[in-house]
């Protein structure tokens, strides 16, 4: 592999650990809000909670899909964190 492409390779992964770092950070948040929360916060919890797992998953692929679907995620947690 070229330099670049090493480096751009890092950048990637280490974009993507901050992101589920953040996200993780985020989901953590999310959980103690909802202790007391309403109803239609859990339900989105719950609707989003799975989506986490699944956006984890694919972010050991290392892909620029992979830190669109982290970002995507923690504005996710965001919007539910700032309604809660």
């Amino acid at each position: 592999m070229e330099p670049t492409t090493n480096r751009a390779a890092a950048e990637l992964k280490d974009d993507l650990k901050r992101g589920l770092e953040h996200l993780r950070s985020l989901a953590d948040e999310v959980r103690v809000r909802l202790h007391l929360g309403s109803m239609e916060a859990k339900n989105e919890w719950n609707r989003l909670e799975p989506h986490l797992h699944e956006v984890e998953r694919t972010a050991r692929e290392a892909t620029e899909a992979s830190r669109r679907a982290v970002a995507e995620a923690v504005e996710s947690l965001k919007k539910l964190r700032d309604s809660l």
